[in-house]
């Protein structure tokens, strides 16, 4: 709290915010090309999440990180299948988590991508190249990478918009911080969901992916 009152982080924090603002569209699109080339280049995004969260209102931010972040899951996963197949193939050779992903999109589609997106056991960056070299559709990973992304960059958006609020007002955004919870929720929900029906016997992957997803 000392330090926080001594450097004026709440005042810093608010003329960012106002330089921002004042950029215009300029800088939500600086944003989401920010975000994706990370993704591409295996640079951790959470930083950078967390400073959209705080920087750009709440819609703005939930929408250019979840554009940043698809965009960045796309263009690994064409770089993988199309060209750096074999580099790529290399570099993952011996990862555990990722040595029966193309059986298991085979055997479940949509919902193994949807689920290791909610739930990841594999670093975000890493199965954006490890999904290029299975046979799962592009439209099938765009898709469900989006949905399965989203309730997180929700949860992140809110939570750094709480800390960002406090810091420059002393007080805390209930209404962000409910957001933030319910998110979480969500998150948790849709994982332990997709599990159970991962581990549904009955389960058909073209029950789901002849509806939704084949584009």
């Amino acid at each position: 709290a000392v330090a926080t009152r001594t450097w004026d982080v709440g005042g810093r924090l608010e003329s960012l915010r106002h330089w921002v603002a004042a950029l215009g569209p300029a800088a939500p699109l600086a944003f989401i090309a920010v975000r994706a080339g990370a993704a591409v280049t295996l640079v951790p995004g959470s930083g950078i999440t967390l400073s959209g969260g705080m920087l750009f209102d709440p819609v703005t931010a939930v929408v250019c990180v979840s554009a940043g972040k698809t965009l960045g899951a796309c263009l690994a996963f064409l770089i993988s299948r199309y060209f750096a197949r074999r580099s790529v193939e290399r570099w993952l050779a011996g990862t555990t988590h990722l040595e029966r992903l193309d059986e298991l999109v085979r055997e479940r589609g949509a919902l193994i991508v949807a689920l290791m997106r909610l739930a990841p056991l594999v670093p975000f960056n890493v199965q954006n190249y490890g999904f290029g070299l299975t046979s799962v559709p592009f439209g099938t990973y765009v898709l469900w990478s989006w949905l399965g992304m989203l309730p997180a960059a929700v949860f992140v958006v809110s939570a750094a918009g709480v800390v960002g609020d406090t810091l420059q007002t002393g007080q805390v955004s209930w209404m962000r911080l409910g957001v933030m919870i319910a998110s979480l929720a969500a998150m948790a929900g849709l994982a332990v969901y997709a599990l159970l029906r991962l581990l549904t016997p009955s389960y058909s992957a073209d029950s789901l992916d002849g509806r939704m997803v084949y584009l």
